[in-house]
């Protein structure tokens, strides 16, 4: 029965996709000639296949030894592991190459689509998005089926995929991001002191590459993130629900089960989703938020049906896998009470940009907090609500395990849906960048009404937006409690604070999320400078440029960008890496689990305040960039842009950056602490011999 299930979920989400990709391909009827592709287009194909390699040769030499510690040193082979892990991984590389590929295909597509409705262009971003999501999702519960069925369940091999492809997505975001940022902010210093030189245009390299970066940051990572996280969790599940006494004869595991009708009750949402013409962004916004219903209310009624009614398990695995789903939605309706541009704090903002910059400022962190705060009390209320679920007609040691297992179950409902945030949340950075591309040719054609249609879309996609990174800090949150109790349990001792090196360490990783945080807004204002250097130097000494007759040196800005943050970022790279690492060596498990915790909790509460803090000064400054009575008043729209470059950093840069490190540093305990353990074994020894 739940075979079927999975089975049911792989082909729906292929059937999909293939409609998906059959409505991105067809000529509109009222469309544009397709633009062709430019030079600064592929500004970023180059830089990403270096790094393909890259991760490619580290996860070649990683998967190498795992394979001859665990299997060839005992004379043991098993050749379907290699295969399975090297095909996951080479999965992984062609959705990262197939994305940007994508990317500049949306780019063109979105000017051919410029004279259809906004409602036909919602549709064409929005199966853009399916794509993505439904890609992402089918690659996971694929590779996690074919892990399961696996004689030989060797953890930390089939993570390997996961933790070389989180290594290439957190060093890329790193570059990605800090690279956005930095040129964002050369840009506008740049307007302050070279008010003569064309400062929007394609002779400008500093607004080219801006434009460009800032689309990647925002459309390339987000489904490799969801992609790298779903297959973390399925395979943490499915580690704790081997210890419980839950029947393994279905075909498939339960958290699977889960995980594919949660994929399969997405599917209509994104036929639900629509946005008419001539109505308001909040009823755009709540014709989005029908998505999220319909889903939750599909995957409610299947659970229950395939668990409860079929498989004859108790009810309250359906009372686990609802509640959530449930958190997914509390956390979507909350996030567009901060960050929509019609809500209270947006206009909050714009009113308090009439006092000054401080005032602004200040709103804008004190709604940050706000937004951090809220979504923590949410998690941790689901969190202990779906454990006491999960002890109930369980007695002795079983409660633990079965309450373990019910946050395991809970987290895989609540990502299983992720794919809505996902197919919505790429409409931001396509409307921002056709919003950029558009103004400098305003006067060209008609362009008025089709920058209206991309103001509204990316007005209601920016909840999303916002809400695709709490539910991702939400389920890193939770995934990171889920192996602290694990390892703590293996030891034997799944209690907090038994020793003091555990306390320490966890101190040791609430530093580390500030350092991280702090480096990362250094940088930007660092690097910022050194571009606008650059860009004054190829408008003096490059004739023709000033007047658009040359084409800007846009790689000469990348190189410079590349060569100082390679030097600034591999250092913190490698901080991240080998911190749990140390503190595994150093303190044991109690070292490693207290790291866990706190550079898990403070990532989640910071990046939550900045991501909120972010997006809400955006709002705030687009929404007084679309009402004339306010940009009329230039010192109030003038402190709404400072506030907005301070929260870019923030909300796209340090607080993703934030994310991929979580990423890197649960796959990095999952995979390196039995070898770690032994070798602080081993230290403990040798120290104990000589003092």
């Amino acid at each position: 029965m739940f075979g079927f299930i999975v089975l049911l979920a792989i082909a729906s989400a292929s059937a999909i996709l293939l409609l998906c990709i059959a409505q991105l391909i067809r000529v509109p009827e009222n469309g544009v000639a397709m633009p062709t592709a430019d030079s600064g287009m592929l500004v970023y194909r180059r830089p990403l296949y270096r790094a393909v390699a890259a991760a490619a040769a580290v996860f070649s030499l990683m998967l190498a030894a795992g394979y001859y510690f665990d299997f060839a040193r005992n004379k043991i082979s098993d050749w379907k592991i290699l295969l399975l892990t090297s095909g996951g991984f080479l999965l992984f590389l062609v959705a990262a190459i197939a994305s940007e590929s994508l990317l500049r295909y949306m780019k063109r597509r979105v000017v051919q689509l410029q004279k259809e409705t906004i409602s036909r262009i919602f549709r064409q971003v929005l199966y853009a998005g399916a794509l993505m999501g439904l890609g992402a999702v089918l690659m996971a519960i694929v590779y996690a089926w074919l892990a399961q069925s696996q004689k030989n369940q060797m953890t930390q091999l089939y993570l390997i995929p996961a933790y070389a492809g989180a290594l290439l997505m957190f060093y890329q975001r790193f570059h990605v991001a800090l690279t956005a940022r930095s040129a964002d902010y050369a840009f506008e210093l740049m307007a302050r002191q070279e008010a003569l030189l064309p400062l929007a245009g394609a002779s400008n390299p500093l607004w080219r590459l801006r434009q460009s970066f800032a689309a990647i940051n925002r459309f390339l990572f987000s489904h490799l993130e969801y992609l790298v996280l779903a297959v973390v969790v399925l395979t943490v599940s499915h580690q704790i629900e081997a210890q419980t006494k839950l029947p393994s004869n279905l075909g498939a595991t339960v958290s699977l089960t889960v995980f594919a009708i949660g994929v399969i009750a997405t599917i209509p949402a994104l036929f639900i989703m629509r946005v008419r013409e001539k109505t308001s962004p909040e009823t755009f916004l709540w014709n989005i938020r029908i998505g999220y219903v319909a889903s939750l209310g599909v995957q409610a009624v299947i659970t229950y049906v395939v668990l409860v009614v079929f498989a004859q398990l108790h009810i309250k695995f359906f009372w686990i896998t609802f509640i959530g789903s449930l958190t997914a939605l509390l956390l979507n309706v909350y996030s567009a009470a901060f960050v929509a541009e019609n809500h209270k704090t947006a206009r909050g903002l714009i009113a308090a940009a009439a006092s000054s910059v401080s005032t602004v400022v200040h709103r804008g962190i004190a709604a940050g907090m706000r937004g951090a705060a809220v979504p923590a009390l949410i998690v941790a209320f689901m969190m202990g609500l779906v454990y006491l679920m999960g002890v109930v007609d369980e007695k002795g040691e079983d409660r633990f395990v079965y309450g373990l297992f019910a946050l395991a179950l809970a987290l895989t409902s609540m990502v299983s849906l992720f794919t809505v945030a996902q197919a919505t949340a790429v409409i931001t950075s396509i409307a921002s960048h056709f919003i950029a591309e558009a103004k400098l040719n305003y006067r060209k054609g008609e362009m008025h009404s089709a920058l209206e249609k991309f103001r509204i879309l990316r007005s209601i996609s920016l909840p999303s937006y916002v809400l695709h990174g709490k539910i991702m800090l939400s389920a890193l949150a939770m995934l990171i409690f889920l192996v602290y109790t694990q390892l703590l349990s293996e030891a034997g001792a799944a209690t907090l604070f038994k020793h003091l090196t555990e306390t320490a360490t966890l101190l040791l990783g609430g530093i580390t999320t500030y350092y991280l945080s702090a480096r990362v807004n250094e940088l930007v204002l660092n690097l910022g400078p050194l571009m606008v250097r650059e860009t004054s130097r190829q408008f003096r000494e490059m004739p023709g440029l000033m007047a658009g007759e040359v084409p800007p040196d846009t790689g000469q800005l990348l190189t410079i960008s590349r060569q100082y943050l390679t030097r600034k970022i591999m250092p913190l790279f490698l901080l991240a890496m080998f911190l749990p690492a140390a503190a595994c060596l150093m303190g044991g498990i109690y070292g490693l689990t207290g790291y866990l915790i706190g550079f898990g909790f403070f990532t989640f509460l910071s990046a939550n305040s900045w991501l909120t803090t972010g997006a809400a000064w955006s709002s705030a400054r687009h929404a007084a960039e679309a009402d004339a009575q306010v940009s009329r008043h230039t010192a109030q729209l003038e402190a709404l842009t400072q506030a907005d470059i301070v929260g870019d950093s923030m909300h796209e840069a340090a607080a993703p950056t934030l994310a991929a490190a979580v990423h890197v540093t649960i796959i990095a305990s999952l995979i390196f602490t039995p070898a770690t353990l032994e070798l602080h074994t081993q230290l403990r020894e040798f120290v104990k011999t000589f003092f």
